[in-house]
């Protein structure tokens, strides 16, 4: 998954929408569900106070038996009058208006005015226009059987909204003067007040809409004063720190962070040029010491290169040195050999000779491998088959593997081409296998293998004689180490650099060559050589 990337200023921003806008929101929107719940309370109160108003009216005429009103007065105009109780005056025919008609004359003037309306609702009323509607039906229902004391709800009614209140109504002993069916105590009626809200419903909304206009505005001014304060005094130190981190890095040590804010990033800044001063001071010094060691190595180098020089140049003389008395050697010891018959001093003349051979190998090795060293040797790398080479080996050392009884197997028919120095691959051959013969019992087995794995050719020796100690796998490559196991079996030992010569003409031609070997099983000598020579 790829790894987002934010920077410290995206990150700080993130951070103070995601802390800010919640906060302020959630703040906004408890403010507006409480503005709503208070104005919802001032309309309940307005209906109470207004309810508490027209009841303290109807007590009063009521504890007053009623009240004389002139029939024929714009008051009393359009009342129906379901019983006779007039009074005749000098002034005028008067009726007792009872609390019940009283108020309905006063929800008739209020209606008027536009201002709200209220009737009363009774459970047997004896003015049908007192009969009680839904919401008065179900205000009643909750008076009596679920002992509420009031009931309101918001309904709308043909498009336009208003707000309905319910009080009831309690029979005392004025009531039971017109009411007889009625006990005293228990609810009569209800009044029901209502008046329109539509005006209170825009006002909220216009007030939820300042104060939602009011919370962005504030979200947006917060959220920019913390941004730029924590740009000013956060993110700025931070950006000049990093442009001087990355002078630094690229070289310049002579960049320093100035930076005058008077708080913790003052300090880190002094303490950022003092670091700053130190590594120079140490740059300088560890530059003046590696040019100290460069010119120090390089003497030694030269000195080395003189010394190398000097003993590749000994050992060459002394090679050719003494390559001459050794043949002439050589040559006295054939004469001997065709001149003396006597057993004993064959004897002794045979010894000679096998002495003779191995300073002989001994001379040639060192030969080749200061030449070898030194990079004198004229490679002539030829393809030629890699299978005929190994068969022609063998040939060659079969006698002396004949002679202690030694078996060697090389199965391959088919050929291996490859580019190689002949000559070279011959030597390294004839090295590798003399190994197995000298360190394989009497009667022993020596297994040629090759195997063509891509560009890559792979050969093995396996030997089954005593092998070699794991500690050796690596230090028999060494110049001049030889393995006490060829002494330990009455075998002449080697002269302790065919190894060391194989694994230099192995990585010549680009390849490797390694052992491997079990205690008491045998080893395997294992190189490979490539297909291709890459000049």
């Amino acid at each position: 998954m790829r790894k987002i990337r934010i920077s410290l200023k995206g990150k700080f921003l993130i951070g103070i929408i995601l802390t800010i806008v919640p906060v302020i929101s959630l703040t906004f929107v408890w403010t507006s569900i409480h503005n709503k719940q208070h104005a919802t309370n001032q309309v309940i109160n307005q209906a109470r106070i207004l309810a508490r108003q027209i009841i303290m009216t109807r007590q009063w005429v009521s504890d007053c038996g009623g009240i004389m009103v002139a029939r024929d007065s714009y008051g009393a105009k359009d009342t129906p009058y379901f019983y006779d109780d007039q009074m005749k005056t000098a002034r005028g025919v008067f009726q007792r208006f009872t609390p019940s008609m009283v108020t309905k004359k006063l929800s008739i003037y209020s209606m008027r005015e536009n201002l709200y309306r209220f009737r009363l609702a009774g459970i047997n009323p004896m003015n049908p226009q007192n009969s009680p509607d839904a919401f008065e039906k179900m205000a009643l229902y909750e008076f009596i059987h679920k002992a509420t004391k009031e009931v309101y709800h918001f309904d709308t009614k043909d498009k336009a909204e208003e707000f309905r209140y319910s009080v009831p109504l309690y029979v005392d002993d004025a009531c039971l003067r017109c009411h007889k069916d009625f006990s005293k105590g228990t609810i009569g009626g209800c009044l029901s007040i209502s008046f329109p809200v539509e005006g209170f419903h825009e006002t909220l909304r216009k007030d939820q809409f300042k104060l939602a206009a009011a919370g962005i505005g504030l979200i947006l001014l917060t959220v920019w004063m913390l941004f730029f304060i924590l740009r000013q005094v956060v993110i700025k130190p931070l950006n000049k720190l990093e442009t001087v981190t990355s002078e630094i890095s690229n070289g310049n040590l002579n960049a320093r962070m100035n930076l005058n804010t008077g708080d913790e990033f003052e300090s880190l800044g002094q303490s950022f040029n003092t670091m700053r001063s130190k590594l120079a001071r140490n740059q300088e010094n560890m530059q003046e010491k590696i040019e100290q060691a460069t010119q120090e190595l390089f003497e030694v180098n030269q000195e080395l290169q003189k010394l190398d020089k000097l003993k590749t140049d000994f050992i060459t003389d002394m090679s050719h040195e003494l390559r001459s008395p050794i043949t002439a050697i050589k040559g006295g010891l054939d004469y001997l050999k065709r001149t003396i018959h006597k057993d004993v001093n064959k004897s002794y003349l045979s010894i000679i000779d096998n002495n003779l051979l191995r300073m002989t190998h001994l001379v040639s090795d060192m030969l080749d491998l200061t030449r070898l060293e030194a990079g004198k040797v004229e490679w002539n790398f030829e393809e030629n088959d890699l299978a005929v080479l190994i068969r022609e080996v063998i040939e060659i050392l079969s006698l002396r593997a004949k002679e202690h009884s030694i078996t060697m197997t090389y199965p391959r028919k088919n050929p291996i081409w490859l580019e190689m120095d002949l000559e070279r691959i011959e030597q390294v051959l004839v090295n590798l296998i003399e190994n197995a013969i000298r360190f394989s019992p009497p009667s022993g087995r020596i297994d040629i293998s090759t195997h063509v794995e891509g560009q890559w050719v792979k050969i093995c020796i396996t030997d089954f004689g005593i092998g070699i100690a794991e500690n050796e796998l690596e230090t028999i490559f060494k110049k001049f180490h030889t393995s006490p196991s060829a002494s330990r079996q009455g075998r002449t030992k080697g002269t302790g650099l065919g190894l060391t010569i194989s694994r230099k003409i192995v990585e010549a031609h680009g390849g490797k060559i390694w052992a491997k070997s079990e205690t008491d099983h045998g080893s395997i000598l294992s190189f490979t050589l490539p297909l291709k020579h890459k000049g």
